[in-house]
């Protein structure tokens, strides 16, 4: 193909390799490419067209800003300076001019980037981050379960860890974000969790979750299909020895008995969660349930949500559990700091790896990664860092972030559960947490 020359045909290459990458009758050459359906894949080929074809050097930053294709045809035929700022880029956010009633409360989350980071004193920064929140006003610390993966693999058990941060703690709730309830025996499960509440003395809640990944299932290979009727099932019997009931299951010679656990625990209830990661319909299991919801904003937008959680809380009214009486935690990854500029070159590095170290768990869009070179791998991992980082995690300064916990309290939230073990040194991530308090503090606010 003969490089475009004027204007037309510039926008002619750009409109047709629009419409061609990204699956479009038409493009419209002043909607924002991401508007489009611009994924990171896409972005990294983009920014290398214009590296290789036009000389000119466009960040990840520049194309989440709002780039459309009339901006670059803009900047071909202006033949702009590497480095210079793009038209339609946008703005950074302004700090917000009000603060959030309501009370939205804030808790820490914990799924390490790497199991195999430090060969010791590899849960110090969960117990100092623990005691932190528990005499700062933070409502929670939340541990998941990973297995067979060094991307959360510090915690294949989070009643283990639980046990311990019960000991160093008196007032912040220990909670299961989640227990994969389908690997697991409910008995078991409520005797675990049991023992927690006893040596946390009544503390304890605990999110349920279907398990998606088939490799965990080589914990119970015969639940992987019916997963989510598993979780259901398995959350009713865990309530029901939770308040002291018994239930019946066969012994080891296939006769029924009656059994309750023991020991008992010091909550009458088990306050519950149903962890929803994107689609609508286990939303409305959580209300048709009457739990709380656990969810994130990793594969879905902050708009999105929103109609996820009015589908929840009407859920809840259907089935008798009061519309508003449920909560919604969002689970971010999060960094707050003394500026934005330090934020974002701290965070940097550390969430690119993260990312990267993700793909292989997640499994959305690996393969394409992984036949990338590594030149466009870089690209797209700094694309995906960029989307984060702007609409998916909570960074920057306690006024700036406060953007940020405005949007997610208008589309329902009651609580931020923030991630902060992705890869900032140690020592880093304790600092900041002076910051996030004030945020909170901010957040609290009338």
């Amino acid at each position: 193909m003969s490089e475009p020359q004027d204007d037309s045909e510039i926008t002619e290459f750009f409109m047709e390799w629009a419409r061609g990458r990204l699956g479009l009758d038409s493009v419209d050459p002043r909607t924002p490419l991401t508007a489009l359906g611009l994924d990171s894949v896409r972005a990294a080929e983009l920014l290398t067209i214009l590296e290789d074809r036009f000389g000119i050097e466009v960040s990840a930053e520049d194309i989440y800003g709002g780039l459309c294709v009339a901006d670059l045809v803009e900047a071909v035929a202006r033949h702009r300076e590497p480095g210079a700022d793009l038209p339609g880029r946008a703005a950074a956010p302004s700090t917000p001019s009000h603060r959030i009633g309501g009370g939205i409360e804030f808790g820490l989350f914990f799924f390490a980037s790497d199991a195999q980071h430090s060969e010791s004193q590899r849960y110090q920064l969960l117990l100092d981050s623990a005691r932190f929140a528990d005499t700062h006003g933070f409502s929670s610390i939340w541990l998941p379960e990973r297995h067979f993966h060094k991307f959360g693999g510090l915690y294949p058990n989070p009643a283990v860890l639980a046990a311990a941060l019960a000991t160093i703690t008196q007032r912040v709730r220990i909670r299961a974000g989640s227990v994969v309830l389908p690997l697991h025996n409910p008995v078991r499960v409520a005797e675990d969790w049991s023992v927690v509440d006893n040596l946390s003395d009544g503390r304890v809640d605990v999110a349920f979750a279907t398990g998606w990944n088939p490799d965990d299932f080589v914990l119970a290979q015969h639940n992987y299909e019916a997963r989510v009727e598993v979780m259901r099932s398995g959350m009713q019997s865990v309530q029901q020895l939770w308040r002291g009931e018994s239930i019946s299951l066969p012994n080891g010679v296939g006769e029924s008995r009656s059994v309750q656990i023991f020991p008992t625990p010091i909550q009458p209830d088990l306050v519950t969660w149903v962890t929803c990661s994107g689609g609508i319909e286990r939303f409305e299991m959580a209300g048709e349930l009457g739990a709380n919801v656990l969810t994130a904003l990793l594969f879905q937008t902050v708009d999105e949500l929103a109609d996820k959680i009015t589908a929840y809380r009407k859920a809840r009214a259907r089935h008798g559990h009061g519309a508003e009486a449920g909560r919604v935690t969002v689970m971010l990854h999060t960094f707050v700091g003394d500026d934005d500029t330090s934020v974002r070159r701290t965070v940097h590095e550390p969430f690119k790896s993260y990312l990267a170290d993700s793909v292989d768990l997640w499994r959305r869009g690996a393969e394409s990664l992984d036949e990338l070179d590594e030149r466009s791998r870089n690209k797209v991992l700094d694309f995906a860092f960029e989307r984060y980082y702007r609409s998916s995690g909570l960074f920057g300064t306690p006024d700036s972030a406060l953007s940020m916990v405005e949007s997610l309290h208008r589309a329902g939230a009651d609580e931020i559960a923030c991630l902060i073990d992705f890869g900032v040194a140690a020592p880093t991530v304790l600092d900041g947490l002076r910051s996030l308090a004030t945020l909170a503090d901010k957040a609290r606010s009338l």
